[in-house]
């Protein structure tokens, strides 16, 4: 091939190349008009996903859909989630009769009770029912329910004719927070779960990242797909900076292991301004309250009501053994509770022998248990309960 011919294809490849990189530029411009119109209200790439296990309900504000089979994911862990009949979590999608022929006991709580993150059979609840193959156990916990939803789910079940003989509510430490401003109820006395506005960056329930969200580049500004791409590019970047981080730079303020981080900071700082206008002894007075109610709902049925309390990260780093948390319902269970659960020991053993405890014990980067947290809790709740 001559030299002429040979820069005549180069040309030509160029040009065909030009071209194309032409159309392309050509295509994203229309789609990028074309989803502006569309999707005035923002970037459709970055709306929620779609929710199909978690549903809103009239009676105790949200719960799971009855009888799903699919997959939940917590941060970057993707878990299978069944659930029953009733909209509990359970082993296996299952219908469950509302009238039990064996001992039934129903487990209440909220993230931690759910067990997020890890698969059914790992979670505490679960290997409770595996220990205990003869009774009927479910689970009713849900994320972010708190001693308000305890008490109507219980009742709404109740009432809807469902039959157990024990209920044991996980007490978990936000829920003083969620009593002060997430749960209230309206003038016909429904449950109503608000929006978390503390009014404070300060206060949020989000804890600061180990790596700050960049500012936006121009063509993240000005285009949707450019700022999808931006912000996969940055969850990358997190989940990274989590996975390398220390607990050092996970424990600066506001951080997801900080001493000021306000969610869990009340068993150990009376000062926290993040409790709403309840501030947080009228707070705790109100979640004792919900609880009088739900044992007293129990108590005109014979049904037995125990409890349970566990450390967050941040009462492991800075409070004690003998928590204000692990105090309050101890005492509030005086006379009130067939059992008691109380994990702080177990948990600060645990600390006591293991230098690397956090991670050992909760997703790193998070304050939710992992499978070893949830073994470790099961094995004192099964010890406990025989």
């Amino acid at each position: 091939m001559s030299m002429s011919s040979r820069k005549n294809s180069t040309y030509k490849l160029f040009r065909i190349l030009f071209i194309n990189f032409g159309l392309l530029l050509s295509l994203v411009v229309v789609a990028e008009i074309v989803l502006h119109l569309v999707y005035k209200g923002g970037n459709p790439f970055l709306a929620p996903a779609r929710n199909e296990l978690r549903v809103s309900d009239p009676h105790y504000t949200h719960g799971l859909k009855p009888n799903f089979y699919g997959f939940d994911a917590w941060g970057s862990n993707k878990f299978p989630i069944f659930t029953n009949s009733l909209g509990f979590r359970d082993a296996a999608v299952r219908r469950v009769p509302m009238t039990a022929d064996r001992k039934r006991v129903v487990f209440i709580g909220d993230s931690f009770t759910e067990s997020l993150g890890v698969p059914y059979e790992q979670s505490f609840v679960g290997l409770f029912a595996q220990a205990f193959p003869a009774i009927d156990v479910l689970n009713a916990g849900v994320s972010s329910y708190a001693p308000s939803v305890y008490y109507e789910k219980l009742k709404y079940f109740l009432d809807s004719g469902l039959t157990f003989d024990e209920a044991v509510v996980y007490i978990d430490i936000s829920d003083i927070q969620d009593e002060a401003i997430l749960y209230s109820y309206d003038k016909n006395g429904a449950l109503q779960m608000g929006l978390f506005q503390t009014g404070s960056e300060e206060c949020s329930p989000v804890p600061r990242p180990p790596l700050p969200r960049p500012e936006k580049r121009w063509w993240e500004k000005v285009s949707y797909v450019g700022e999808f791409l931006g912000q996969m590019r940055y969850s990358a970047q997190l989940g990274r900076a989590i996975e390398q981080a220390s607990l050092e730079d996970l424990a600066k303020s506001r951080s997801v292991y900080s001493r000021d981080y306000a969610r869990p900071s009340w068993t150990y700082r009376d000062d926290s301004s993040c409790y709403g206008a309840l501030g947080i002894e009228a707070s705790i007075d109100k979640a004792k309250k919900q609880m009088d109610r739900l044992h007293e709902l129990l108590s005109s049925r014979g049904i037995a009501l125990s409890v349970g309390v566990y450390p967050w990260p941040q009462q492991l780093l800075y409070d004690g053994e003998n928590s204000r948390q692990a105090r309050l319902w101890r005492d509030w269970c005086a006379g009130k509770c067939r059992r008691y659960f109380d994990h702080f020991p177990d948990f600060f053993q645990y600390k006591s022998q293991n230098a690397d405890f956090l991670k050992s014990l909760y997703f790193w980067g998070d304050f939710h248990f992992n499978a070893r947290g949830n073994e470790l809790l099961a094995r004192q709740l099964i010890k406990n309960y025989e």
